[in-house]
């Protein structure tokens, strides 16, 4: 067996519908008949058959096509697609003209509201399940300041189809504190801070928050782990390296290696993508796409082999706006050309002003765990029509003396 250390990607997808993005400075290597000593992309698969496969095909198109702006640059990537396509899709249910239209593009949305909403439900139903092995779990929600009073159809949905809970708060308040409870209760813990603060424009938070723990199939023994190089594409660093030998589902191609690594329970799996050159890890991240994988996957064959990968703790946090208008979702964030006109009455003047994301991923000799949050903060353009009478004052303010005092009771 070969051993070389290097630079890792690893990309996780659940059942056809994105759930995590990793990458992280790592090393995968080792096998009986040809080392694989390079760099390494993964993503996570499933079988089950309950996502309806057009959220499928569209949410993983959404996850490679922001892979590829969020991972533009070095360093660790880690983040999940499908909390952020539950967000924008949550914001797209109120969303009008141009804006509904980015939106439904980059994310490949149903346009028939009756069949999106009842595969939508279909998808959150789909992402909640817990066995002896496993935990995965998707919930949503939207918070609402108390002065705030949105359509109850859009409530209704965002209740009905996103099995979202609905809160009145005080985002002056306790509010903040509240979502980051809520975050921390969803995520086991891992993700306890999402939001620091929220000034008095704040109109609407909408949240999703996603969480998995699951067992290896064939698990590393821990007497096996050791310490050893990682190349991380500009010098060797030290890392925990777990080892193990059993049979895996694997394929070479001649751009990659591709290995399969299942979970017990027989519906998730990590699938490895490792470049056969060395520095390949950005050629495979320009040319990877998801009828690519899907091609790959079909081509696995059992095969003996030597795993050796590290151990790793991954924390992010992201701003998302500018991938987002990358991907031509950019009235959402432009307070003059949104159109939110479907959440409330006041909806022309409601614009988002940040979209947010922590993530977090411990891969360890038992399984993995992973977690992500992603928040939308909505905010009221507020508009002071003078459209009756007023009063008004003209004052010295380095002494507060009232010079002129006055009311507008007819102005024509």
């Amino acid at each position: 067996m070969t051993v070389m250390s290097t630079k890792v990607i690893i990309s996780i997808i659940f059942l056809g519908a994105a759930v995590v993005i990793l990458g992280t400075d790592a090393l995968f290597f080792g096998t009986v008949t040809d080392a694989i000593d390079k760099t390494t992309m993964g993503m996570f698969t499933g079988t089950s058959g309950t996502i309806p496969p057009d959220i499928a095909v569209a949410s993983n198109a959404f996850a490679i096509d922001l892979y590829r702006q969020i991972s533009d640059g070095d360093g660790n990537v880690f983040f999940s697609p499908v909390s952020v396509y539950a967000v924008l899709s949550m914001l797209g249910e109120g969303a009008k003209g141009e804006t509904a239209d980015q939106i439904q593009g980059a994310l490949g949305l149903e346009p028939d509201a009756g069949l999106r909403h009842s595969q939508t439900a279909m998808l959150m139903s789909s992402l909640n399940w817990t066995d002896q092995h496993t935990t995965l779990t998707v919930a949503n929600s939207l918070w609402l300041a108390a002065w705030f009073e949105p359509y109850d159809s859009y409530v209704d949905i965002i209740r009905d189809t996103y099995q979202a809970d609905i809160n009145s708060v005080n985002f002056l308040g306790d509010g903040v504190d509240r979502i980051n409870e809520w975050a921390a209760e969803k995520t086991q813990d891992r993700i306890k801070n999402v939001l620091n603060s929220l000034d008095p424009a704040t109109a609407a938070v909408v949240l999703n928050a996603i969480y998995f723990k699951g067992a290896w199939a064939e698990q590393f023994p821990a007497e096996d782990t050791h310490e050893s190089d990682f190349w991380t594409g500009a010098a060797e660093v030290r890392a925990d390296f777990m080892s193990v030998y059993a049979q895996f589902d694997y394929v070479r191609s001649d751009e990659a290696h591709i290995l399969k690594m299942p979970y017990r329970g027989e519906r998730l799996s990590m699938l490895v993508l490792l470049p056969l050159d060395r520095d390949g890890i950005g050629r495979l991240e320009e040319a990877v796409t998801p009828e690519q994988i899907e091609q790959w996957r079909r081509g696995l064959q059992g095969i003996n082999l030597v795993v050796v990968m590290p151990k790793f703790e991954i924390r992010t946090h992201y701003k998302l706006a500018p991938h987002l208008e990358s991907l031509g979702v950019t009235h959402l964030f432009d307070r003059h050309a949104v159109d939110l006109s479907g959440i409330a009455n006041v909806g022309e003047n409601l614009h988002v002003d940040q979209i947010l994301q922590d993530a977090y991923i411990m891969v360890n000799e038992e399984g993995t765990e992973a977690a992500a949050v992603t928040a939308a903060v909505l905010q009221s353009r507020l508009h002071l029509v003078m459209d009756h009478p007023f009063m008004f004052l003209i004052q010295d303010d380095k002494s507060g003396a009232i010079l002129f005092v006055g009311r507008v009771s007819d102005p024509s």
